[in-house]
């Protein structure tokens, strides 16, 4: 029978700090037992039985607080450590977790066609100048395999320029070409392998879920069904619109291939990857088919306003880019066969150094023209080559925990929308090439209106100078900005302004050294530092930092009439942008600062950076 605690007993208080054995075992028995029975229990004995009934409440306490703890731990990404865990948080932010990821970059292809002789000039016969369609592999010396992602054209390569023709055999007697070699640069490579799989579905399902067998699934290409449909992959199937790209027919074709669009897709699935897998699996939406009227052509105005019925109504939500929102999240295929293209692969296996992408395994060579030696064709294909200038990077495994919490926490600040100037000029460079590429951007607040963005752009020329953007590459990015700016943001696009500069400069030169080879060092080192690809919009030039240049080539002594001039217009038979721009006015303590929309460029390296040496 227990003892009645005293008042002071009674008004002890519990502690409910306790968080491990030892400290549930000292309260049990210090702050319990001995205040509330002190002459019912007295044998505190480590071999007691009472004292093993303490040590098992303790026990019991320390694994439920320890449950406890990581329950409360697994609730918040930053001290998660279960990765179904992280990935339920990845889910509920917005990321979309993915695999390993594989090698990207670009090679020269080269064919060798035969010569032709036109008004007695011997020339490539450029008819058999086909194209190379996209999905050509290709194998680096670790034995990768890489496929092209683009058409590479051989038609376009300009027969005239030295760099990209040369001579390939001539003939042993006569010493006349043969053939001709064209080379193709820039095209664009992935590490991976293709795959096909076909899914057989039959009745209705919504939010159908189909696993592709195979691991490491890089990307999905393209899912058609039976009936020719094809089916888009989206970010959430909330999304019913897709960019789209239509043939660009305009004058500035070479230029920007495409016109970007939005085009609405019912047809529509998004991808999961499952980590513990490795699988990726396919997720379409609850439409029923077989309702279609209903469901892709909405009325709009029911749309509007969803108020039928009621007196009073609160704030509602809209997305002023897409009013033909369905009531479903896409359409669920129903008795038809799923082709599924798809590129697996990936790993950091997979990067590729410089020059080790050599060998052509598959391609499909099209002349177009029926007419032509299908034989001379044949070889024609069978002389295509690769290599690639520069390393294929990007290749990784999967990701640790740590990276992916934190990929996790900057996919949910980011929010896909373009909030910062930053913002604007990061989305401008990324907008894929096809729709034209973005050589340099520069974003700053309207002057007068202050909810405005001012981007300014500049893109490139054939000859790979900047150049004012076309109007279709202009359009494109409209488009393309259109999906990711804030609803109060009005995009003005501007032509960024291209400050062309004529540099002389003389210097001494040491007795010791030859002033020729002195010379064209000192030239060589103002055209790797006015390299156009190493200038922003708004950068200045530093006249210092100019005269330490050539100062550091060995045998200049010193370094004197260095002045900057600004060629406009047409000039001794060269074009030149037309901005003019007056260098002594904008030079101060030897910097000479460029206009914020302006970039300095040296159009002709060979004409524009002129030198002498005594």
């Amino acid at each position: 029978m227990a003892i009645n605690a005293t008042a002071t007993q009674k008004q002890r208080a519990l502690t409910y700090l306790n968080r491990d054995f030892e400290s549930f075992k000292q309260e049990i028995v210090e702050n319990h037992l001995k205040v509330y029975f002190p002459d019912t229990y007295q044998d505190f004995n480590e071999s007691s039985i009472g004292m093993m009934l303490v040590e098992l409440m303790a026990f019991i306490g320390d694994n439920l607080s320890f449950y406890l703890d990581k329950k409360f731990a697994e609730s918040f990404i930053s001290t998660a450590q279960e990765t179904k865990n992280i990935l339920k948080h990845a889910r509920q932010l917005g990321f979309k977790a993915f695999g390993k990821t594989s090698a990207f970059g670009r090679v020269d292809l080269m064919i060798s066609v035969p010569a032709i002789t036109i008004n007695n000039q011997i020339l490539p016969d450029t008819r058999y100048a086909g194209v190379v369609y996209a999905g050509a592999k290709l194998t680096s010396q670790s034995g990768q395999k890489f496929e092209t992602l683009e058409n590479a054209d051989f038609s376009t390569v300009d027969i005239n320029n030295s760099a990209l023709v040369a001579v390939s055999k001539t003939d042993p007697v006569t010493k006349q070409p043969l053939s001709f070699g064209l080379l193709l640069r820039d095209v664009a490579v992935k590490a991976g392998e293709t795959k096909t799989t076909t899914f057989s579905v039959s009745a209705y399902q919504p939010f159908l879920s189909l696993t592709i067998s195979d691991v490491d699934v890089l990307e999905v290409i393209s899912v058609t069904d039976s009936l020719g449909n094809a089916w888009s992959e989206v970010d959430y199937l909330a999304q019913d619109t897709v960019f789209d790209s239509i043939p660009n027919t305009g004058a500035d074709s070479t230029i920007v291939p495409y016109v970007l669009s939005l085009r609405t897709v019912p047809y529509r699935f998004i991808t999961e990857f499952d980590v513990s897998t490795g699988k990726t699996s396919l997720i379409f939406g609850t439409g029923d088919g077989s309702s279609l009227d209903l469901d892709l052509i909405p009325n709009l105005g029911d749309l509007s306003i969803p108020a039928f019925g009621k007196a009073t109504f609160t704030d509602y939500s809209i997305d002023p880019q897409n009013f033909l929102r369905t009531r479903t999240l896409g359409l669920a295929p129903i008795n038809t066969t799923l082709s599924v293209s798809y590129r697996v692969g990936g790993g950091v296996i997979t990067n590729a150094g410089a020059q080790q992408i050599r060998t052509v395994s598959d391609s499909v060579f099209d002349v177009g023209n029926t007419s032509l030696s299908s034989s001379v064709a044949r070889d024609v294909k069978n002389s295509l080559s690769v290599m690639n200038p520069y390393p294929a990077q990007g290749g990784r495994d999967n990701l640790s925990t740590p990276e992916l919490k934190q990929l996790i926490s900057a996919n949910f600040a980011a929010q896909s929308r373009a909030v910062t100037v930053e913002d604007y000029i990061a989305r401008s460079l990324s907008m894929p090439s096809k729709f034209g590429a973005i050589f340099r951007a520069h974003a700053r607040a309207g002057v007068l209106n202050r909810n405005s963005v001012e981007l300014a752009v500049l893109a490139k020329d054939s000859n790979g100078n900047p150049a004012i953007a076309s109007p279709t590459l202009k359009q494109n990015l409209q488009t393309y900005l259109g999906r990711f700016r804030m609803l109060t943001d009005a995009v003005e696009l501007l032509d960024a302004q291209i400050i062309n500069i004529k540099i002389a400069f003389s210097v001494l030169v040491s007795p010791d050294y030859n002033r020729t080879q002195v010379l064209t060092e000192c030239l060589n080192r103002l055209k790797d530092f006015f390299i156009i690809d190493k200038w922003q919009i708004g950068q200045p030039i530093n006249i210092t930092d100019l005269n330490y240049l050539l100062a550091d080539v060995d045998g200049v002594l010193s370094i004197y009439d260095l002045t900057i001039t600004n060629p406009a217009g047409l000039v001794d038979g060269r074009s030149y942008s037309n901005t003019t721009y007056n260098i002594a006015k904008n030079t101060q303590n030897n910097i000479i600062y460029c206009d914020e929309n302006s970039i300095f460029s040296v159009m002709y390296p060979t004409r524009d950076l002129v030198g002498t040496a005594k």
